[in-house]
């Protein structure tokens, strides 16, 4: 796994901080700005939107679809959840990906994990992110 830390916002000294552990596999998949998540720097919010209407809205009628609005494009977490894919994986990079891992034998272990972390070592964690998670948004 590979660790990276950045500083998303210091209020008084309060200070907090993105931490990503990413399987080694899927470093070459990673945005590289994935680290402005979350941050006053992040400049990707309209990108996930047109992102999410492209997979979701535009892909899926909904009379067709009821189940699949139901349970996916109208839940508040599902978005929030693909928006954050959105943000930190570069789609030409996952395309490129796809194309070279016809077959994953290990799906389970390739693995994004978000905290979040304080000034105070409190780590809270936001998303367990898999490959099979990334491939079903895009």
């Amino acid at each position: 796994m590979i660790r990276t830390t950045a500083l998303i916002s210091d209020e008084n000294g309060y200070k907090k901080y993105n931490l990503f552990e990413i399987h080694e596999d899927l470093q070459n998949i990673i945005a590289n700005d994935y680290l402005e998540y979350s941050s006053q720097n992040f400049k990707k919010a309209a990108y996930c939107e047109l992102m999410y209407k492209k997979n979701f809205y535009d892909k899926y009628d909904e009379t067709i679809y009821k189940e699949v609005y139901e349970r996916y494009i109208n839940n508040e977490k599902f978005k929030e959840k693909a928006k954050f894919i959105y943000s930190i994986i570069d789609y030409d990079k996952y395309v490129k990906f796809v194309e070279e891992n016809q077959t994953i034998q290990n799906p389970n272990e390739l693995l994004i994990s978000y905290s979040i972390v304080d000034s105070d070592g409190v780590k809270v964690e936001i998303y367990n992110i898999g490959i099979s998670d990334i491939a079903f948004v895009f």
